[in-house]
């Protein structure tokens, strides 16, 4: 979702209504503390397209479903590319 498509969304309810909301962004995921040190804009993207799409309201938006999908995008991309793990290419 685009900070675009969010302000869209909140214009749909009165702007007096109480609400909570988590935000993540592409540079919580290129920062995150995880194993990788080359997260690039898109990857980190689809990270949090992810994390939209497959939101489990008992879980939650947390550093630990953040790291599961980063892992699933960057096993994606070496399958796709296995030079980039693997020196001898």
């Amino acid at each position: 979702m685009t900070v675009k498509e969010l302000i869209k969304h909140l214009e749909t309810h009165n702007p007096e209504d109480v609400i909570a909301y988590d935000l993540w962004s592409v540079d919580d995921v290129i920062g995150g503390g995880h194993d990788y040190p080359e997260v690039t804009q898109e990857q980190a993207e689809e990270v949090l397209g992810r994390m939209e799409r497959y939101k489990d309201c008992t879980i939650g938006m947390n550093w630990d479903v953040m790291n599961y999908h980063l892992d699933e995008v960057m096993s994606e991309a070496t399958q796709l590319n296995p030079c980039q793990t693997e020196r001898r290419c």
